[in-house]
């Protein structure tokens, strides 16, 4: 299999991830265009560290959480995303959340550390990935995961965008009469 650039990956396009997407937080075309171009970033940043042998992996920390629920939701559409994944990597990228042991492991590691030694010593090991993104992606997009993404979609902003579009959306339903019935009093 031939390299794939990221300009190969970012000219797929899908419009029922999109809408998904949209339907789910509300976002806009273009917002929601940005963001799915970030995930794509995101699986060819992973295509490319297995291409130059890296034995670190990149991880999606608080910061890259909207670009992690986009990757999610390109994985529900099943099909879509293998036949992406096998186009244009050659073998399916995997999605591994943190597990239990993960998070004891970390906490394991913050015994008996002051915060700030902490702190430094995690930002020595995101270090790398910082700059791969950086060197890899440009400086547009490492400020627009890492400080643009981080202002506008907190964990609680990603939840609370859902929550607020989904009662928009149940104020619009369009009741269709034969199913009027079973809407009425909580039936």
């Amino acid at each position: 299999m031939d390299k794939t650039t990221l300009s190969e990956v970012l000219a797929y396009s899908n419009p029922a991830v999109e809408k998904r997407f949209m339907n789910i937080y509300g976002t806009d075309e273009a917002a929601t265009s940005v963001i799915f171009n970030s995930a794509k970033k995101w699986l060819w940043l992973c295509y490319q560290r297995r291409q130059l042998g890296l034995d670190v992996k990149l991880s999606i920390d608080t910061p890259l959480l909207v670009i992690d629920e986009m990757w999610h939701n390109f994985i529900l559409f099943s099909n879509d995303y293998l036949s992406f994944c096998k186009r244009f990597f050659g073998h399916y990228i995997h999605h591994m959340p943190t597990t239990k042991a993960m998070e004891k492991e970390l906490k394991d590691s913050m015994q008996g550390k002051e915060p700030q030694v902490f702190a430094q010593e995690m930002l020595a090991k995101k270090r790398w990935q910082y700059e791969f993104v950086y060197d890899q992606l440009g400086k547009e997009e490492f400020l627009l995961w890492y400080k643009e993404y981080p202002k506008k979609y907190t964990p609680n902003t990603l939840l609370n965008l859902a929550l607020e579009h989904q009662k928009l959306v149940n104020k619009e339903v369009v009741l269709i009469p034969e199913l009027a019935q079973f809407t009425q009093k909580g039936v």
